[in-house]
């Protein structure tokens, strides 16, 4: 299956070395891992941040990754691959466009419906959009440019290989699309702060909101899912729900729909990282600091 949305970076290189980074407004997690065919972690380490009211809210992130990598023992030419957060990124779903449009007019169209919300700040974010074929959806994202700039000046700090920078939804997506299949109905990503709900057809993404949520968030999804009854013109009710730091929590029954779990397939295959009170796996990681990178494993 194809990306659901581009990297905002292009890999170039390859390395047996990979430092992989999940980066939130609040937190920040990062593996060291090696190995191409047989991978191993070697090396994991997180922080919690405080909040800010910061117009830049990535920049206590951007500080942690720079002493976080100090201690780490990084090398010149390992690869470093960034997911963010949602909390970083702003998404915006372009419906099925009635006329052919070329990528410069899909572009020019998403830049003005995101000024549309967001005023004259879109001049400051790079906007990137899913290659989708005109009879389908355009999921398109955007982030500040200053962050990029910034992630790009801590790999050359530590002379790494900066592979990509990625929307943790295209990650998840992706890592989830042999069991989203063809379906028809809801996807649910659940992270510390947002919850996206992504509207499916077929396996294709229809349409996606984005939702600032808590530790309540279920409580969230029961009205999300309400609202949605009363307006979506389909008759579907299955919900996928990916909730990768909370694995343990039993899903709540929300009235008139089919709420099923949807999670890694190999959760089975795991092996021991460098600390004896955390278990990793190619493809899951129990401890929820980590959960950002799951799907990069």
């Amino acid at each position: 299956m194809l990306r659901l949305l581009p990297d905002f970076m292009r890999p170039i290189f390859l390395s047996s070395t990979k430092i992989l980074v999940g980066l939130s407004a609040n937190s920040l997690a990062v593996i060291k891992q090696s190995g191409v065919l047989q991978k191993r972690i070697i090396d994991q380490q997180h922080a919690l941040l405080a909040s800010t009211n910061d117009a830049q809210i990535w920049q206590r992130a951007i500080n942690a990754l720079d002493s976080l990598l100090a201690t780490m023992q990084v090398k010149p030419n390992d690869e470093i691959h960034i997911v963010l957060a949602s909390n970083l990124v702003r998404y915006l779903a372009l419906p099925t466009q009635q006329i052919l449009m070329n990528s410069s007019e899909k572009l020019a169209y998403s830049i003005a419906a995101y000024r549309e919300v967001y005023g004259s700040v879109v001049d400051e974010w790079k906007i990137q959009l899913d290659d989708a074929p005109p009879h389908q959806a355009t999921i398109v994202a955007a982030i500040d440019k200053n962050l990029l700039v910034a992630l790009t000046q801590v790999s050359l700090k530590y002379q790494l290989k900066l592979i990509s920078i990625s929307p943790y939804l295209m990650s998840a997506f992706n890592f989830l699309a042999n069991q989203i299949g063809k379906a028809s109905g809801y996807l649910v990503i659940v992270e510390s702060e947002r919850l996206l709900l992504i509207s499916l057809h077929k396996g294709q993404c229809e349409n996606l909101k984005a939702f600032a949520v808590d530790v309540d968030w279920q409580i969230e999804l029961n009205r999300l899912l309400l609202r949605e009854a009363l307006l979506q013109e389909n008759n579907y009710r299955d919900v996928l729900v990916y909730a990768p730091a909370q694995k343990n929590i039993v899903l709540n029954e929300v009235k008139g729909w089919k709420v099923k779990r949807i999670d890694s397939v190999r959760i089975n295959q795991r092996q021991n990282s460098i600390f004896t009170n955390k278990t990793v796996s190619k493809k899951t990681i129990d401890n929820p600091h980590f959960s950002i990178l799951e799907a990069s494993i």
